[in-house]
């Protein structure tokens, strides 16, 4: 039976009349009766091949109509029927009659008297030899509705309402599928990763953060072109696709776009901040990829744009796989070197200009990975960081010079007044148990607070002034020394840095190495004596590698240095000797 044979266009009036009725339909009508009154669902029985359709009260409730506004005709049902749901519902009642379908089942959108479509589910079953059929309807909104939301919640973020990873992948491969089968232009997936966003989150609260992700997604949106899907699949992370670009210049261009808005401040819980990101760009090839693969290739230029820092994004090629499979190994065994202690200390000298003696170490981390051998920290830091290992290795290294330093103290009097300078990350800076880790590492390995003195990187000492300048002060208060390292590269107000309870600054290798060659070094080096005096600090030179070097460092009265001049960082035995037997420079 074709679709003609249900696209009629007026009817005999309600089922039985204008002739005489055979048994077997006058019993079906009684039975119907019977029925009608009380079912919740809309019944409906049709002799198609007469055209002769009945609807109870309940059948026209659904649509909103009352038992005498809608005629008992089949135009008038399909007429309300959407129209794209129109054909597929023909298709489902010919394939019943023609006896290719046992029953009828079909879930179509139907136009209800106050304007609104409403989802129906439609049921029904052939009966007898003839083309007679009768069902019921259902109505299914709300159902439907909850699948929505249900739907809605499976491919996209509540807090956003961006696309999820999930979708985005499915989105991904469409374009991609799309590329390979049209030769389209190539697709460019981008990866953000803001920075510091768990510093939003633990100084001015969770809702800050959720405030901040949902204004940096609404700023990104507005750099979007018609076609391009903006994810959020990570707690500060975002996935984009531009679907379609002309070359790498476009999505590196897009990419600098991005920067720039996340440059500009933003209003978060009534205080300015701002915010950065680091980015990786992948391109497709001829739409070979898996979408997978090209998410990943994007998310691994973004770890080495992060992990450089000399651009906010890279551009993923090949050969990052292999580092990228290198670092996520040393990250596996960098997890089980916390668990078995292959962590040790070497120490580098910190001399006394003014008396020529040795004043302290600085206790620098060493890796003794049991198949590689010694692993400098440039090397695993950064995964550290990445993955929250700083905190107990970190905590290590605190105990361990503390513990180094008692000994040392016992058993070398004379060096008694030599203490141990040990780095403090961005991530333990933060912590809020770090005062009471301090105060217990000192407590548990009997060191006197003189004997230990606690360095911070600028920019990490002006992330979060307000709450770093409670914990200095509180750190302070346990008699220990603070130092500013690196001292020069970050950016530190002078009023903010008068504020801080800080003993010393620690000059950046970077100006004092080469400084007797270049006045411009030179000059910067007096500028932060100068500073120092003025704020009643002193001053440690990194990276003293010449004795001219030493020497203008000297006439420039600066009070304290070290590098390799003296010597490289030394193991425990090594650094025990100086003690033994302190040179003199």
């Amino acid at each position: 039976m074709g679709d003609s044979s249900i696209e009629t266009t007026g009817g005999a009036g309600a089922f039985g009349a204008g002739g005489d009725s055979t048994p077997t339909e006058r019993e079906l009508r009684d039975r119907l009766e019977t029925t009608w009154a009380g079912a919740r669902d809309g019944l409906w029985d049709w002799d198609v091949a007469a055209d002769l359709l009945r609807l109870s009260p309940r059948w026209k409730e659904i649509v909103g109509y009352g038992p005498d506004e809608i005629p008992d005709r089949s135009e008038e049902w399909f007429r309300r029927v959407h129209p794209r749901d129109l054909d597929e519902f023909k298709r489902s009642l010919d394939a019943l009659l023609a006896g290719r379908s046992p029953e009828l089942r079909s879930e179509f959108r139907m136009l209800h008297k106050d304007g609104s479509w409403r989802w129906i589910l439609c049921h029904g079953s052939k009966h007898g030899g003839r083309e007679l059929v009768a069902g019921s309807i259902t109505d299914v909104t709300g159902l439907k509705q909850r699948e929505n939301e249900v739907l809605i919640a499976a491919f996209h973020d509540p807090l956003t309402g961006l696309p999820n990873r999930r979708l985005f992948l499915d989105r991904l491969q469409s374009s991609l599928t799309r590329q390979q089968a049209r030769g389209t232009r190539p697709l460019a997936v981008l990866h953000l990763d803001l920075d510091r966003f768990h510093t939003v989150n633990d100084s001015l609260g969770v809702d800050a953060g959720d405030e901040l992700l949902v204004e940096v997604t609404q700023r990104i949106t507005s750099l979007l072109r018609l076609g391009d899907t903006l994810a959020r699949v990570g707690g500060d992370k975002f996935a984009i696709l531009l679907d379609g670009v002309a070359n790498l210049e476009e999505a590196t261009g897009f990419a600098d776009e991005v920067v720039a808005m996340l440059r500009r401040p933003l209003r978060v819980a009534g205080t300015e901040v701002f915010a950065s990101g680091s980015l990786g760009i992948a391109l497709s090839h001829e739409g070979e990829e898996r979408p997978e693969d090209l998410l990943r290739n994007a998310l691994t230029a973004m770890h080495l744009a992060k992990e450089d820092g000399a651009t906010p994004w890279e551009v993923f090629d090949p050969g990052m796989n292999e580092e990228a499979r290198e670092r996520m190994l040393l990250e596996t065994d960098l997890y089980q070197a916390t668990k078995n202690g292959e962590f040790l200390l070497h120490y580098q000298p910190i001399i006394d200009f003014r008396t020529g003696e040795l004043a302290a170490f600085e206790a620098l981390v060493r890796w003794q990975h049991p198949d590689r051998g010694l692993i400098r920290p440039d090397l695993f830091v950064s995964i550290a960081e990445d993955t929250g290992l700083i905190l107990p290795m970190g905590n290590w290294v605190l105990r361990e010079a503390c513990r180094q330093m008692r000994e040392w103290r016992d058993r070398y009097p004379a060096s008694s007044n030599v203490r141990v300078a040990v780095n403090l990350s961005a991530r333990q800076l933060e912590d809020t148990d770090l005062v009471a880790e301090v105060e217990a590492a000192l407590a548990d390995t009997g060191l006197d607070p003189d004997g230990l003195d606690l360095e911070v990187t600028e920019s990490s000492l002006m992330a979060r002034t307000r709450e770093n300048k409670a914990t200095l002060h509180a750190l302070r208060d346990l008699g220990i020394k603070l130092h500013i390292d690196d001292f020069g590269t970050g950016y530190s107000s002078l009023a903010h840095l008068q504020s801080f309870p800080v003993d010393c600054l620690k000059v950046d290798r970077s100006f004092v190495n080469g400084m007797e060659f270049e006045e411009g070094k030179a000059e910067i080096v007096r500028t932060v004596l100068a500073l120092a005096r003025t704020l009643g600090m002193e001053v440690v030179a990194e990276g003293i590698e010449t004795e001219a070097a030493l020497e203008m460092l000297r006439s420039l009265e600066c009070e304290h240095g070290q590098g390799y001049f003296f010597s490289s960082p030394l193991d425990g035995e090594s650094a025990a000797a100086w003690l033994d037997r302190p040179p003199r420079w």
